[in-house]
């Protein structure tokens, strides 16, 4: 391993390092606007400059493209340093617009902070801007400001690199180079919003968070995607701050964002991991917030009379589902059918289990609900499963036991009149049974998180589910990884997480969890379900952990 002084300090490092990295790796930060870990190394923003001090000799060059060597010194701080990194800058802003009051990215622009850091200078030029292109719609997500740009080239190399789509180039010669959407192309991948992610400006802006807010104004969470099997790490960016409330009515009707810029989470953005995601997220996964704070919410327990549901107690419609549950049983276990989504945590699917399966013994109990035929897989992020904890339902035994019926089985069973009544949880019946079969059915029960007005005419009695960022728990990639999600905000109106529902069903019905705390359901489940022995929160860990691992460390 080669060995090498950075500010008078002697290190080693790995071959195949650059400097750049090299300096990061110990703590030392050095600017740089085109060098980042995922792409290919080009050297072009000159800005990530570094004194290297080799064979008696001293030089100022560029650390991104400098591979680590033995012997060579470093120096990042000196004054022919700063003075190189100031020049860079100078000639960055020669014809950058003074947006930054307007720009998206004020406040998390990597040209406005080094400015302040590494700048501060005076403007010599007296010429005039150059002028090009603002505000371009590129694409279905995304917004191009060619003014703003400093020619970086991460958006084009992800592009080449990543996708492999190649919809953006720069073109032009000297100062008049320009970044430009190809001839004839669109950038409308699956994967255009990583884009914006990678811009250290505000050159590429999201049409989604487009003057929603000002970065200052949210607060942020990790989180765990729950469109796909994957499971990507993701950040949830908020803002709850009542004071903002205001634009639900100014200019409502002619805002340039859509009526979701006003719920609570502003904007998705991708956190890196490397065993699962690595630095990016689809598109599917950064747009599909909507439905935590959608017009169909249901927000407080329902039951159907006269025709119409009613607003009741939580204790009310819990007391009518375990009364109907009670009356189906005495016609035999086998009466009560009980479909479950993989959108579920862990802990909220073995609650169900423990609840319907473990004490009432229920046989038809299932998770294998229809994958959407518009849904599709890619060789990059995208699994062909959109259910996010499949492999949790398959551990902790989501599926019919003896003589029971699978969801494949139940319209045939609805049928002959062996299933009167239906458990439905976070699933709707219509994916599954046509309308002549749930009409048959005695009784339907939901626990939802949103109630469309077309399924309403079907509901008995219905409990509300709190939404993605109102819950913790984890999540079983389809690689086996253990995953967990935290919560960024309370549950609106009387949701609750289905855990605690279950909890609250279970005393309805004379067979108590007993269970008030998260980490009481995990303890229980790492006790009674085999791969998740030894697992506590704690263990999960940030970046998240596979089966040998912690079953490894329970048996130590």
């Amino acid at each position: 391993m080669p060995r090498m002084k950075i500010n008078g300090v002697e290190h080693s490092f790995p071959d195949g390092m650059n400097v750049l990295e090299a300096c990061l790796q110990v703590g030392i930060y050095v600017p740089h606007f085109c060098y980042h870990p995922a792409l290919s190394v080009v050297g072009s923003c000159r800005m990530c400059k570094v004194e290297v001090i080799q064979n008696g000799r001293s030089r100022v060059d560029i650390s991104c493209n400098l591979p680590v060597s033995d012997g060579l010194e470093i120096i990042t701080d000196s004054p022919e340093v700063r003075q190189a990194q100031q020049m860079t800058l100078e000639l960055l802003l020669a014809n950058h617009p003074l947006d930054c009051p307007i720009c998206d990215d004020a406040g998390e622009c990597d040209l406005q902070n080094f400015y302040l850091e590494y700048g501060r200078h005076d403007s010599r030029l007296r010429e005039l801007k150059r002028r090009k292109r603002k505000a371009a719609d590129i694409g279905r997500s995304i917004i191009l400001d060619s003014e703003r740009c400093v020619l970086c080239s991460r958006c084009v190399r992800f592009l080449a690199e990543v996708t492999r789509t190649e919809e953006l180039g720069i073109f032009g010669m000297g100062a008049g180079e320009e970044l430009m959407v190809r001839p004839g192309a669109e950038l409308s991948n699956d994967y255009a919003g990583n884009v914006v992610d990678l811009c250290p400006v505000g050159a590429l802006t999201d049409k989604d968070f487009r003057f929603k807010r000002r970065i200052w104004f949210l607060s942020s969470t990790p989180s765990i995607c729950q469109l796909c099997s994957r499971g990507c790490n993701v950040r949830i960016d908020y803002d709850i701050n009542p004071f903002h409330t205001h634009k639900r009515d100014f200019e409502k009707n002619t805002h340039r964002t859509e009526a979701t810029a006003y719920g609570r989470i502003q904007r998705i953005k991708p956190v890196v991991n490397e065993a699962v995601n690595g630095n990016w997220i689809c598109d599917c996964g950064r747009y599909g917030y909507r439905s935590t704070d959608a017009a169909d919410r249901l927000l407080h327990p329902v039951i159907a009379e006269e025709g119409d549901l009613r607003q009741v107690e939580l204790s009310q419609a819990i007391r009518q589902i375990a009364s109907g549950i009670t009356s189906a049983l005495s016609g035999g276990s086998g009466k009560v059918a009980v479909v479950i989504s993989p959108r579920l945590t862990s802990e909220e699917l073995f609650a169900v289990w423990a609840l319907l399966r473990g004490s009432l013994k229920l046989p038809s109990i299932d998770h294998r609900l229809p994958i959407d035929p518009d849904w599709y897989g890619d060789d990059l992020l995208r699994t062909p499963d959109p259910f996010p904890n499949r492999t949790g339902c398959e551990w902790i035994g989501i599926e019919p036991s003896e003589g029971g019926t699978d969801i494949a089985g139940l319209p045939q069973a609805i049928g002959a009149g062996r299933v009167d009544t239906l458990v439905s949880i976070l699933t709707d019946p219509r994916d599954f049974l046509d309308g002549p079969q749930i009409k048959r059915l005695k009784r339907r029960f939901f626990i939802l998180r949103n109630l469309p007005d077309e399924l309403k005419p079907w509901v008995d009695a219905a409990l509300p589910a709190a939404a993605w960022g109102e819950y913790r728990g984890s999540f079983v990639n389809f690689q086996g990884r253990i995953q967990r999600l935290e919560a960024a905000f309370d549950p609106l109106g009387e949701a609750q997480p289905v855990w605690r529902l279950m909890a609250g069903l279970s005393a309805a019905l004379k067979k108590p969890l007993g269970w008030k705390t998260l980490g009481e359901v995990q303890t229980a489940m790492a006790k009674d379900v085999s791969l998740f022995m030894g697992l506590s929160w704690d263990a999960i860990g940030v970046d998240g952990t596979t089966v040998p691992v912690h079953l490894a460390k329970a048996a130590g």
